[in-house]
């Protein structure tokens, strides 16, 4: 019997010192979208530059990434 399915290596990335395991070539906006977070006030950072929400789509997660993600807070 021929198993014709495609099986995607796991990777681990690191989202504020939290390990997640991923699928290879997962990008960042379906990764945020896993995580079922409100995304309006967060700013996603690697290597301590934001990346625009407007590019998410086009970053591709890599093994060991670390990310960095800041809620916006306002009040007085």
């Amino acid at each position: 019997m021929s198993f014709n399915k495609e099986m995607k290596r796991q990777m681990i990335v690191k989202l504020n010192d939290k390990s997640y395991d991923v699928a290879e070539g997962t990008t960042l906006d379906v990764f945020i979208e896993s995580l079922d977070i409100q995304i309006q006030g967060v700013a996603i950072a690697i290597n301590y530059e934001v990346i625009p929400k407007n590019e998410w789509r086009q970053i591709t997660l890599a093994d060991g990434m670390a990310l960095m993600m800041i809620h916006a807070v306002s009040g007085g």
